[in-house]
């Protein structure tokens, strides 16, 4: 990631100045910019292998397995958070989720949890991991800053969890016998508000990224469901391959995908119109899917064939298979993003692709509140220590402001390379 200062020196020269007057003076001219440790030049992948009892590791520039680490039995459940920092991984045969530093590709600390944790879900902010305790028939609140279990809230045999984009709501596929359905949860209050009942066994459920819809798939039948969240009522049955399983947003909402499993394909659906529009052949039994930030790559473990399919959407084919081990399931990619310390009372211009998240923190000791010149978005008033993030989907030029200091003005430039 490139990033430019905006903020010039007004014609002196910057090392003639001296003094802790002379860095606040520089400070305010350029605008400080420290970043998060060093991220690759492209995202790793972190793979569940079921059969080994581990993480794989692909590099996402080679497309190749560049490491496995080792977890407690059943690796099940991924999350990262939003800055790649950090990976959460359950464990459905024992009681723990694994904390992973993705710098150093190893585990930093275990979490219990409960019996038999299986799907797990990041908050859009990165504070909580909602992790599905289906043993214990619960959800547990896992704080990522304390890596503690702050509550639990009775859900029948939960299995995949979905948040919704503004952090409010998580929907969970609840899988006990009687009590088939999609729990809803209040996340701030930490309490179940409602059941959506099923007469099949949900599996797992992704959440339109405008928050409207639910797509979700039911075990014994071969389409994907559409639930209005507004009504909370099924809108639609998407037909697709035999046995569908991960449903997955694109995070400009403009495409989701689904895996069918019997036939081993990918298949594409046009949100706006609850449609299939093309399905290709990926590898055996597909699982799972993952997307690159600019949502031109899709990647699909394949638990069947033990491999990975790199898919080009814009082609429809697939340009590589990766074997990576026995039992792939779940498929998380790691965020690609910029880290911006507000400091000096200066903001920069930065410099990157679509899809790409950038997090404000505030260094100054004074608060400050960010909102982009059109409005569509701004953070709350972030006090010392505080951060914001928001992910730019677009290409384009987009200028933000502190809505306290208004002569803090700043630069997003979002375009592809090249």
């Amino acid at each position: 990631m490139r990033i430019s200062r905006l903020h010039r020196h007004g014609g002196r020269d910057p090392a003639a100045l001296h003094g802790p007057a002379a860095l606040r003076a520089l400070a305010l001219a350029l605008g400080i910019v420290l970043g998060l440790p060093a991220m690759a030049a492209s995202p790793k992948l972190f793979i569940g292998l079921f059969k080994e009892n581990a993480v794989g590791v692909v590099d996402t520039a080679t497309n190749q397995l560049v490491d496995k680490i080792s977890i407690p039995a059943g690796p099940h459940g991924l999350a990262i958070t939003p800055d790649g920092r950090t990976l959460f991984a359950s464990s459905d045969a024992d009681t723990k989720v694994s904390v992973i530093d993705t710098a150093t590709d190893k585990v930093s600390a275990t979490i219990e949890v409960g019996n038999s944790p299986h799907g797990l879900a990041m908050s859009p902010d990165g504070s909580l991991v909602l992790a599905a305790i289906f043993g214990d028939s619960s959800v547990a609140f896992i704080d990522t800053a304390s890596r503690s279990v702050l509550a639990k809230v009775a859900v029948p045999s939960p299995h995949n969890i979905a948040i919704s984009p503004d952090g409010r709501t998580a929907y969970v596929a609840a899988q006990a016998k009687g009590s088939l359905g999609l729990a809803i949860l209040d996340i701030g209050s930490r309490t179940r508000t409602g059941m959506i009942s099923l007469d099949k066994t949900p599996r797992a459920l992704s959440i339109s990224p405008d928050g409207r819809k639910l797509y979700y798939t039911l075990a014994g039948s071969d389409s994907v469901q559409v639930l209005d969240l507004a009504k909370g009522s099924l809108a639609a049955e998407l037909p697709v391959g035999a046995s569908p399983h991960h449903p997955l947003f694109a995070a400009n909402g403009k495409t989701a995908l689904v895996v069918s499993q019997g036939p081993g394909e990918l298949y594409l659906i046009d949100p706006a119109k609850d449609a299939v529009t093309a399905h290709l052949q990926v590898g055996k039994l597909p699982h799972w899917i993952a997307l690159s930030a600019d949502g031109r790559t899709a990647y699909v473990t394949n638990e069947g064939s033990n491999d990975l399919s790199v898919v080009d959407l814009g082609t429809l084919r697939v340009t590589a298979t990766i074997a990576v081990g026995a039992g792939p399931r779940k498929v998380v990619i790691q965020p690609m993003g910029a880290a911006v310390s507000i400091k000096g009372f200066a903001l920069p211009e930065l410099r990157i692709e679509p899809g790409m998240r950038v997090t404000w923190t505030n260094e100054d000791p004074v608060p400050h509140s960010l909102v982009a010149d059109d409005s569509s978005w701004k953070s709350p008033e972030l006090a010392q220590g505080s951060s914001y993030s928001f992910t730019f989907q677009n290409e384009g030029s987009f200028g933000y402001h502190c809505i306290l200091h208004p002569f803090m003005q700043g630069k997003v430039l979002v375009a592809y390379p090249g």
